[in-house]
C-alpha cells in the first residue's frame, strides 16, 4: 500500500515548523533581554537603529512571550489554535511596540519590510501548516 506525499511529509514539515518557531523565540528572548535590556541595546533585524527597551517594555514582552510559548506548546500537541496564539501574540506586541514601545522611537516604516517578512513566515508555519495537515491537527 502506497502512502501519499502529504502523509509522508508531515513529520518533516511538523518538526521544521517547531524548530523554527522555538529557535526564533529563543533568539528573540536572548536579543531582547540579554542584548537589549541588560546590554547596550539591540536592533531589529534589517535596521541599524539601536533600541534600549524599558522595564515596561520588558513586562509587556514577558506577557507576550508567554503567549508565544503557549502557542508553540499547543502546536506541539497538534492543536490548530496554537498557530493563532503565536501569530496573535506577535500582532499584539507589534501594536504595543508601534504605539508605546521601541518601534515608536525608530518609526514603523523603517522596520516594516522585516516585520512583513516575519509575519509571512509565521503565517505559513503556524497557520498554513496546521491547516494543510488538518487531518493531523485538532
Amino acid at each position: 500500500m502506497e502512502t501519499s506525499f502529504k502523509s509522508r511529509s508531515f513529520k518533516f514539515v511538523y518538526w521544521i515548523m517547531l524548530i523554527f518557531l522555538v529557535g526564533d523565540t529563543l533568539d528573540t528572548i536572548y536579543r531582547s533581554v540579554v542584548n537589549g535590556y541588560l546590554g547596550e541595546g539591540t536592533t531589529f533585524p534589517g535596521s541599524d537603529v539601536l533600541i534600549q527597551p524599558t522595564t515596561t517594555d520588558m513586562v509587556v514582552f514577558l506577557i507576550i512571550i508567554i503567549g508565544v510559548i503557549y502557542g508553540i506548546y499547543l502546536l506541539y500537541n497538534l492543536k490548530k489554535a496554537g498557530g493563532y496564539w503565536v501569530v496573535g501574540s506577535n500582532i499584539v506586541f507589534i501594536i504595543y511596540a508601534s504605539i508605546f514601545g521601541p518601534i515608536a522611537e525608530v518609526g514603523f516604516s523603517s522596520v516594516l519590510p522585516i516585520i512583513a517578512l516575519y509575519f509571512a513566515i509565521y503565517i505559513i508555519l503556524a497557520i498554513c501548516v496546521p491547516w494543510f495537515y488538518s487531518d493531523k491537527f485538532e
